[in-house]
């Protein structure tokens, strides 16, 4: 897998007509995604980042109680306005910048130099 870093975010999930939420993702999470990506041949993470964040927030979501075990991904596909990685937030609102590197999330390639 080369240098990718994965983490377990903490994020913030806005869904139209609920209050936010603040959900810790873990390894748990990962590996759902892992298993659900594999049969249903979604791409890797780091291809479908947005997709990867905002099912591992289901998941977690799912995994606490925050939202009932009936919810489906599909729904929650459609419902997310945003998911956000909590750190960042945290970072941006005490004014300081944020090295997308430090939270965890996949890191892309930059495009005009290619994969390290």
């Amino acid at each position: 897998m080369g240098d990718v870093r994965l983490t377990s975010p903490r994020v913030i999930v806005r869904r139209e007509g609920y209050d936010d939420l603040e959900v810790q993702t873990a390894n748990p999470d990962l590996v759902l995604w892992d298993r659900t990506r594999v049969k249903h041949r979604w791409p890797k993470f780091d291809e479908a980042p947005f997709m990867w964040l905002t099912f591992l927030s289901w998941a977690a979501a799912r995994r606490t109680g925050a939202i009932e075990a009936s919810y489906t991904y599909e729904r929650w596909e459609t419902d997310v306005l945003e998911v956000e990685d909590a750190n960042e937030a945290e970072k941006r609102a005490a004014g300081e910048t944020v090295d997308p590197g430090e939270l965890g999330l996949p890191t892309l390639p930059d495009p005009e130099h290619g994969s390290s």
